[in-house]
């Protein structure tokens, strides 16, 4: 009488496992190829006018107080900008949203404390440009634990567009990207962002061994002893060059992929840097004052406007975020924070995100490659073939994204890429281990809850009870306050310096 022998248990979980390696090693492939193509097709590119950009004959705006000739009539957009310090681009990047060619926008700059040197800078701009209608508020509104949103919500109600642009202060604006970004605004669209970038803030080839923080005389910042100025200056050049290459490198490539490959299939992948919101759509979700609950306020925007029945999309320019005196540590930091927010609101990432890095799953691929294949398939040269065509691959969506010469060698583009795949593991792990329901953002730390809720976390607390302060205000509270500032005269000129013992000016702005 035959026996029947049953098989082992976990005879065939390994094939199992290896053919669902592979089967998501195939998939990401897919998102490589998918985002390079789809950031050809939406990058760059002008869109068809929107039912929301009426065409007429002809309209005349000002550009620098001179008549041009355009024939869209484009709805007013209301500009955000929070600033919180200053670093040594500031003056750059918020000037930048003087000199937009838009017809018709205000922008509204707002501060939280009065004596912070970032109101002196957005008072010299308000001078500098009588012409564009902008205000600067001061004192904010305290409706929730998001610093961000307590800083514009007073600005938000006050105001009278439509449009609402809210933009962060590393952020430099093209001339045309407003435009761009309305354009994209389509009559089911509530949301249209940004993919985030970076400026060339080092050109490796002509950079002087000295730059200058700023050479506008205009800047009042530029006699301000600033935390930025002082990283710059103690950083030599090549570790600015370092970071500013990795920085583009990591937004251009890792960053960017999904960031597109989201859009693409509609998937909530929306930062908030710079966003054009539809206010209509905001104030149907209870306002700003609603995600004021939530550190990543961005993604739960997206989420709530999107279950209501609207879209949301990406402009065809990407944000070029411009920082001052950026540090190595500081972007880890800032990496590490993503990464638990990340976390807190869809947990999921603890598994799927470190699969999408190319030294793991090129890890994971080449074991699988060798058990289906039986030991024929050599792991070793599978892994480095893996390496490779994503390193080349990674190279092609960097420069989509940059639509021109990139600042530095594609010896320098290797040294960060491989920096980076090696740091993303890490960053991941320690966020995962270290803390990861505490993170630092501006001044203050946050503890985390699952689902995206964050709470005030005062680590000085010795009581085990009182150790968190709930984000639970409802009440919206404005400050009114004049704002009074004196600046040397050497810098009250937007054309030529004064002599340096002229006499100061001092101007006063009320909210």
């Amino acid at each position: 009488m035959m026996q029947l022998i049953p098989p082992p248990m976990f005879a065939d979980y390994d094939i199992l496992l290896a053919c669902g390696l592979l089967i998501f090693w195939c998939g990401y492939w897919l998102v490589h190829i998918s985002a390079i193509c789809y950031g050809k097709f939406k990058l760059y590119r002008k869109p068809k006018p929107e039912s929301s950009v009426q065409l007429i004959p002809s309209l005349v705006s000002l550009e620098h107080g001179l008549p041009r000739n355009n024939k869209k009539q484009y709805p007013g957009v209301s500009i955000l900008k929070p600033l919180l310090g200053v670093d040594p681009n500031l003056f750059v990047n918020l000037s930048s949203y003087f000199q937009m060619e838009y017809p018709m926008y205000e922008v509204l700059i707002c501060v939280v404390d009065q004596n912070d040197p970032a109101a002196m800078v957005a008072n010299r701009l308000l001078e500098m440009y009588p012409s564009v209608d902008a205000r600067l508020f001061l004192g904010g509104s305290q409706v929730g634990v998001n610093p961000k949103i307590n800083n514009v919500h007073a600005a938000y109600q006050a105001a009278k567009y439509s449009l609402i642009l809210i933009s962060d202060s590393s952020i430099k604006m093209k001339k045309d990207t407003l435009s761009d970004m309305v354009d994209n605004m389509a009559d089911d669209v509530a949301i249209v962002h940004q993919v985030p970038f970076t400026c060339d803030r080092i050109d490796n080839r002509t950079e002087p061994m000295t730059s200058p923080l700023s050479d506008n005389p205009a800047d009042p910042s530029s006699f301000l002893k600033l935390d930025g100025k002082v990283e710059y200056q103690n950083q030599t050049r090549k570790q600015r060059r370092f970071v500013a290459t990795l920085e583009k490198v990591f937004f251009g490539t890792a960053h960017a992929r999904v960031y597109l490959m989201a859009d693409l299939v509609g998937a909530i992948c929306h930062t908030g840097m710079s966003t054009l919101l539809r206010k209509q759509a905001m104030d149907e979700c209870g306002g700003l004052q609603a995600f004021a609950g939530y550190l990543a306020e961005d993604y739960f925007m997206a989420k709530l406007v999107v279950a209501r029945g609207w879209r949301t999309t990406v402009s065809s320019r990407p944000a070029l975020q411009n920082n001052g005196g950026s540090e190595l540590s500081k972007f880890q930091d800032r990496l590490r924070r993503w990464v638990k927010l990340r976390i807190a609101m869809v947990p999921h990432t603890i598994v799927l995100e470190p699969l999408s890095e190319c030294l793991i799953l090129g890890a994971c691929a080449a074991w699988a490659a060798n058990t289906l294949s039986g030991g024929s398939i050599d792991p070793y040269a599978f892994y480095m073939i893996h390496v490779l065509v994503w390193f080349l691959l990674d190279w092609i969506l960097l420069n989509v994204m940059q639509n021109g010469p990139l600042p530095f060698t594609k010896f320098e583009y290797l040294v960060a890429w491989l920096y980076r795949e090696f740091m993303g593991p890490y960053l991941f792990l320690t966020a995962l281990l270290w803390r990861p329901s505490v993170v630092t953002w501006t001044t203050r730390q946050y503890r985390l809850r699952w689902g995206g809720l964050s709470e005030i976390y005062n680590q000085h607390s010795t009581s085990s009870s009182s150790d968190s302060i709930p984000a639970t205000v409802p009440i919206a509270t404005t400050t009114s306050v004049t704002y009074d500032t004196t600046v040397p005269n050497n810098y009250c000129s937007t054309h030529q310096q004064q002599p340096p013992n002229g006499i100061g000016f001092t101007s006063k702005i009320k909210v």
